[in-house]
């Protein structure tokens, strides 16, 4: 089913929350197009953290920024990027941010020196004045909601985690100096679908946290319910399955994003959100299974997994705010035209729609004020033809054999960026440019410090780049202190770290040379 992949349009959001209040199903579509989303991370989210660590509690600790002496501050991380040793499991950062707490983490870990000192178990503690304008967030000037903005845990390699661990993971979360974040309830989640009607807020699907039941709110293939497959989204045109006549669906409105839109992984979600849209836990419980409903904003499908291991799924936590907690531009980007387009159809010649916005379609190459020149181009580009602009390299040599093949935009001199020059691409995070660690100060335990931790969750890409891509980057400059170890920058965070050279990163590669 891929009539969705047409072109794009979409009706403004009619259906809201008021005054900002806030069977499992047999032939469950297993779409493919998050396959690049899929592969296995290795590490990619962040780097192995420094040696030692300061037990004692200090002001800064739930700040969200990793000061001075703290190993994290309030954030979690999937235990085999602390560690490739680890197999599974989710790693807390101690209430005084002195180092992660390994307990749900199992394996055993193969270089446990650079993991950091472990604590006590339990809640992260309280932390007051929640920041509007953090990095990390998104606050829907709709519903006042504040979601976790990019998405904060796909489990390890990308493979979701259970619904009791989704839950913890949003109660100990601590972001943007608050610490009330929660698992979304289904009604939360319908209200991030854009361009499905039947699963928008107000849609023709049932399900919901007053109609939670599988067989009477969620599945009715033969319409004798008359919801008929409104709940399956888009998939409910795939003719080999369904009967389109009652999916009721509007066939002019709905599941016609642009090609464009599916390969930047936006889908069947709020553009401004980063992250993959694959299918999110909610906390609703599923009436008449052992099980928790979900959205596959994919295909804008409602269906439910069951509470085990055995169903895995990725997490977006969210709080309730007010008026009050909704920036000043997104405020304004709510009453401004421009603020609507979902498609690129919708704005004018020269411009694509990003975000919501009609932007400049950008340039082949970025040229940075350093004077070096990087691979810029369209989503297409990127994020389509895996072997023309940017593609995930299996491995270090790999890499740079890829740049330096590359011919592209009228050259043939790329190559892999070493990493005093991909930090220089990293913005809004001073503490990357903080981090001692750079192409001749290579070495681990001589240059690393909190500092390389780099900030909370972000997109530190520049915003000419015109690829929000919440991933890590290889460099050319490997730690001659440890074997088989390269440094890699992680964007989504500014983290400076050594992965192993056979991981899997993404390539940007680089011509020129610096100021």
């Amino acid at each position: 089913m891929r009539l969705s992949r047409l072109l794009l349009i979409f009706l403004a959001l009619s259906f809201m929350f008021a005054a900002c209040a806030s069977d499992e199903e047999d032939e469950e579509t297993q779409n493919g197009n998050n396959s690049s989303n899929q592969e296995e991370n290795n590490g990619n989210n962040s780097g192995e953290n420094n040696e030692g660590g300061n037990n004692q509690h200090n002001s800064e600790c739930g700040n969200q920024v990793i000061d001075a002496g703290e190993i994290c501050d309030g954030d979690t991380k999937n235990c085999a990027e602390l560690d490739p040793g680890y197999t599974s499991g989710i790693a807390i950062c101690n209430s005084d941010c002195s180092g992660w707490n390994t307990t749900n983490c199992s394996g055993t870990p193969a270089d446990s020196g650079d993991s950091g000192e472990i604590g006590d178990t339990g809640n992260t503690g309280t932390v007051s004045g929640f920041d509007k304008n953090s990095q990390g967030i998104w606050v829907d000037p709709d519903t006042c909601l504040i979601w976790e903005n990019p998405m904060g845990n796909q489990g390890v390699s990308g493979t979701g985690i259970s619904h009791a661990n989704a839950v913890t993971y949003c109660d100990n979360l601590v972001l943007a100096g608050a610490d009330d974040w929660r698992l979304p309830t289904i009604d939360e989640l319908r209200t991030l679908v854009r361009g499905v009607s039947t699963t928008m807020t107000g849609g023709k699907c049932p399900t919901s946290e007053g109609c939670a039941a599988q067989n009477s709110c969620n599945k009715d293939k033969d319409n004798t319910l008359g919801f008929g497959n409104s709940c399956m989204g888009c998939d409910a045109l795939d003719t080999t399955q369904y009967d389109p006549a009652v999916s009721y669906l509007n066939f002019e409105e709905d599941c016609r994003l642009g090609e464009r839109n599916f390969e930047n992984g936006q889908y069947y979600i709020v553009p401004a959100m980063y992250g993959d849209p694959y299918r999110l836990w909610s906390s609703t419980k599923n009436e008449g299974l052992i099980g928790f409903w979900y959205v596959n904003y994919i295909s804008g499908q409602i269906n439910s997994g069951n509470d085990g291991m055995s169903s895995t799924h990725w997490v977006r936590c969210v709080r309730a705010g007010s008026a009050a907690d909704v920036p000043e531009h997104e405020a304004a980007a709510a009453t401004d035209p421009s603020w609507e387009c979902i498609s690129d159809t919708e704005c004018p010649e020269g411009k694509w729609c990003s975000k919501n916005r009609c932007v400049v379609t950008p340039e082949e190459t970025y040229l940075a004020a350093n004077g070096l020149e990087w691979q810029n181009g369209t989503v297409d580009e990127i994020l389509n033809k895996w072997d023309a602009v940017l593609q995930r390299v299996k491995g270090w040599e790999n890499a740079k054999t890829y740049c330096e093949d590359l011919n592209y935009a009228g050259h043939d001199d790329w190559r892999l960026p070493n990493l005093t020059e991909l930090k220089s691409l990293v913005i809004g995070c001073a503490k990357t440019n903080e981090c001692k660690v750079d192409a001749d100060n290579a070495g681990y335990s001589s240059n690393f410090s909190t500092a390389c931790n780099g900030c909370g969750s972000g997109n530190y890409l520049p915003e000419a780049i015109s690829q929000q891509i919440d991933d890590s980057y290889w460099t050319s400059t490997n730690d001659p202190t440890k074997t088989n170890r390269v440094w890699a920058i992680n964007f989504m965070t500014g983290a400076v770290f050594y992965s192993y050279d056979s991981a899997n990163h993404y390539t940007r590669c680089v011509r020129g040379s610096m100021n």
